[in-house]
């Protein structure tokens, strides 16, 4: 069915004032997908502006119009009252306008420095490039995001969150006046993301406007001026964010109806039906309810996994889990989720200390071996490690899977059952795709995220090893996300989930363990749950009685 569009309030600029961007009837399409179908906005100068809606909703496609990586159908662009036609980002840098991507722009060969002024070098007597002078403005504006990288090391050293923040930097180094931020916070820490808020009011007070991407309902509803949802790549509303609370921007996001948040009720594989589990089983102090914990899966011992920037990443680490759990690591960025991430896929060597896989040392195996003997991972960074962007959503479907007995046989795919298995996917976890042939860069990130989790979490996976699963995800997505874990523990599954959103971790783990200069510094099982405790342990202190 559907949902008529609402009319809140206006985000238009007071009456007679003329609009700092105004997009008028802006449609946009991909092959059969209409990802934005005659949306108009109109944005006031010197405001922060939220833009929602579900992965999928057209929220990026319609920044991207703006910023000139897209050419619209139709529909019109005025920036400051005048049209105007952006036929590429060039042309909207020139017009002051700055856009950050979920996928980022850094060249990870340069160094930060260099990835920092790349394009916009200052230039000191005679047209040669004073690097003093460049590393002096670099650092008074990193200060800013408490952001302290060694700027003369690759770019690719850095982790997600400090590529984040050097994305923003670039901003800033440019001089952008209008600020286009998608899901910035993604990969943020709590304090990062305060600091990250505090220098984005502090750039509105000086007259920039900012244009948040956001699926996060507390950022916008504490941070934005003026807030408008997107849903099936239409406007449904337009508000002052002082007219709106959380159950009606929810409603707004999700549509009234739609039912609940959560995989589709008709697969026989959703969350919330445990076939098989009695609910009289015995449950581990800490666990969820129905949540049945058995034997140890994985079994960390004095681990020890070297840092890119020299010395140890991990060191001494030490952590069980057993199946049925999902247990959360906290940690400030930089701890070592990382270093810990890639040893545990084989990605980096383990120096010193055991793994066991249900006994089985696998600390020598290669990540094909650990991937055939059920270990799943979702990494960080989706666009580098999860997905081949120009491959179709069928190829991406089964990444990973190519040897299974089920899609291939000497050596030759079954294309029938490959596209059986890219449409179960697609259906569980509800991926808007333009067609299984067209390229995963075509899909929001968000529904890159929905595929790539839908991949992991297929049959019957041992073990699942999860950073940042439901980043770039709406409402829906990550709900069911963590409802597909849940429902795979209680069939066996043990999950280790790294995550900087604290919320997320105390709503949806049965343990918390926090990662400190690359050790485990404190355990909390869920009775123990604390906000004031766990941050603590986070930054190496101890909470205040």
């Amino acid at each position: 069915m559907q949902t008529q569009p609402v009319q809140s309030g206006s985000a238009s600029p007071a009456d007679g004032a003329t609009p700092l961007i105004e997009l008028r009837h802006i449609t946009k399409r991909f092959g059969n997908l209409v990802a934005c179908d005659r949306v108009s906005l109109q944005v006031a100068p010197a405001t922060l502006h939220a833009i929602m809606g579900e992965n999928g909703a057209g929220k990026t496609t319609l920044m991207r119009i703006l910023y000139g990586y897209y050419t619209p159908d139709a529909g019109e662009v005025y920036l400051r009252g005048r049209r105007t036609q952006f036929r590429s980002p060039a042309d909207a840098i020139a017009h002051h306008i700055g856009m950050v991507s979920q996928h980022y722009s850094i060249i990870p060969e340069l160094s930060a420095l260099d990835n920092l002024i790349l394009g916009a070098e200052p230039a000191g007597t005679l047209g040669w490039l004073n690097r003093r002078a460049a590393l002096e403005k670099a650092e008074q504006l990193a200060a800013t995001l408490d952001f302290q990288p060694d700027w003369n090391r690759p770019a690719d050293e850095l982790s997600v969150a400090a590529r984040q923040k050097l994305e923003i930097l670039k901003l800033l180094w440019r001089e952008a006046e209008i600020l286009i931020l998608d899901e910035p916070t993604a990969m943020l820490s709590p304090r990062d993301i305060d600091a990250l808020f505090e220098t984005l009011l502090r750039l509105k007070a000086q007259g920039r406007t900012i244009l948040l991407v956001t699926h996060k309902l507390n950022e916008a509803l504490r941070y934005a001026d003026f807030v408008t949802v997107l849903r099936n790549g239409r406007k449904v509303a337009d508000a002052p964010i002082a007219a709106v609370d959380a159950p009606t921007l929810t409603r707004w996001i999700i549509g009234e109806q739609e039912s609940s948040p959560g995989v589709a009720e008709s697969s026989p594989e959703a969350p919330g039906s445990s076939p098989g589990v009695a609910e009289s089983s015995p449950e581990a102090p800490g666990s969820s309810p129905g949540v049945v914990v058995q034997e140890s899966v994985l079994h960390l011992s004095n681990l020890y996994i070297p840092s890119d920037r020299g010395g140890w990443g991990v060191q001494g680490l030490n952590l069980a889990l057993r199946a049925g759990e999902v247990l959360g690591i906290a940690g400030v960025d930089g701890s070592g989720q990382l270093e810990l991430m890639e040893g545990l896929a084989g990605l980096r060597p383990v120096v010193r200390g055991e793994m066991l896989l249900e006994g089985q040392s696998i600390r020598r195996w290669s990540t094909a071996r650990r991937i055939q003997a059920g270990i799943r991972y979702l990494f960080d960074d989706r666009f580098r490690r999860m997905m081949a962007a120009q491959w179709s959503v069928l190829e991406n479907a089964i990444l990973g899977a190519q040897r299974d007995p089920e899609l291939q046989r000497l050596g030759w795919f079954k294309p029938r059952a490959v596209r059986q298995r890219a449409e179960q996917l697609i259906q569980r976890f509800q991926v808007k795709v333009p067609s299984l042939r067209a390229p995963m860069v075509q899909l929001s990130g968000g529904n890159q995220q929905r595929l790539v989790i839908a991949r992991a979490l297929h049959g019957q996976p041992r073990l699942l090893i999860a950073y940042a699963p439901t980043r770039g995800l709406d409402i829906r997505g990550a709900a069911a996300t963590y409802a597909a874990i849940r429902h795979a523990c209680r069939h066996g599954m043990a999950a280790l989930v790294i995550a900087f959103d604290l919320d997320e971790l105390m709503e949806h783990c049965d343990r918390i363990a926090v990662l400190f200069k690359g050790t485990i510094v404190a355990e909390f099982g869920r009775a123990e749950f604390s906000r004031e405790a766990i941050g603590a342990a986070m930054v190496g202190a101890t909470a205040s009685a």
